[in-house]
């Protein structure tokens, strides 16, 4: 069992990109980015392993044009059933309950940079986020 403090945290092993096709901002990304719906994201899913080569996660990111620096985020946990290619990568069936956990990454004006999803199964990871500090 694994346990998630930081949901900005750089994975410490092995990643691979699984997926990296533009998409169109649905309404929830459209909200989340502070962009207009259909505008074009970028966009990459990341399956995280384990030590032993296990799937640990999926990180699905989007953005708009080039990645830049961030300095702060918010995070939100929450659950969501798993859909067929999520369920697959991770070993699950399809509509298992996992973690979501929805952060965004934001500049010193506190416009949001980049926004994820972070699904962690949970029969392997334990949630403990602490408080946001604001500086």
């Amino acid at each position: 069992m694994r346990t998630l403090t930081d949901a900005d945290a750089d994975w410490p092993w092995s990643s691979e990109t699984t997926d990296t096709r533009p998409r169109a901002a649905t309404v929830e990304l459209a909200e989340r980015l502070g962009v207009q719906v259909g505008a074009t994201l970028r966009h990459e899913t990341v399956e995280c392993l384990d030590p032993g080569g296990r799937s640990a996660m999926l990180v699905s990111s989007w953005w708009r044009g080039q990645r830049r620096p961030h300095v702060s985020y918010a995070a939100e946990l929450g659950v969501v059933a798993l859909a067929e290619e999520q369920a697959h990568a991770l070993g699950l069936l399809v509509d298992t309950v996992a973690f979501r956990v929805v952060r965004t990454r934001f500049d010193v004006h506190r416009r949001p940079l980049e926004t994820a999803d972070l699904i962690l199964p949970m029969d392997r990871w334990l949630v403990r986020l602490a408080p946001m500090r604001l500086q």
